[in-house]
């Protein structure tokens, strides 16, 4: 009994061993408003049916960034959505940085691949709020 446990036990930390590899590849990217300027700050997803992965924009500029920032993710094909907004300087109401369908991952119709062994560097292109 004791050498089946001993077993279980070995495979169990070499299965984390493996798991704890990371797998995640690093990667960055720009966004901006189809007139070429930065987007100032927002957050972006990276969504899959099971996970979720984030990055802050500042200066239109991100870092791919899964249970912590700047710590990439796992390679594969990623729904990308966008949040952010400003306040009004004259109602101080939040006013939205990005298009509404910028916001949801089935609407915003960008999708990336990040890949294994690469330099994952992306543009992505967002309109400004109607």
């Amino acid at each position: 009994m004791i050498k089946y446990v001993s077993l279980f036990l070995s495979l169990l930390v070499l299965t984390t061993l493996i798991g704890c590899g990371s797998g995640h590849v690093s990667g960055s990217g720009t966004v901006k408003y189809s007139s070429g300027e930065p987007v100032p700050s927002g957050v972006i997803f990276f969504s899959t049916p099971q996970l979720n992965y984030t990055g802050t924009i500042k200066d239109g500029v991100f870092e791919l960034g899964g249970l912590k920032e700047k710590d990439g993710l796992p390679p594969g094909t990623y729904n990308v959505h966008l949040i952010g907004t400003e306040p009004d300087k004259e109602t101080s109401a939040d006013i939205p940085l990005f298009a509404s369908r910028f916001n949801d991952p089935t609407t915003s119709g960008i999708v990336i691949e990040v890949k294994a062994e690469e330099k994952n560097s992306f543009e992505i292109i967002v309109e400004k709020p109607e």
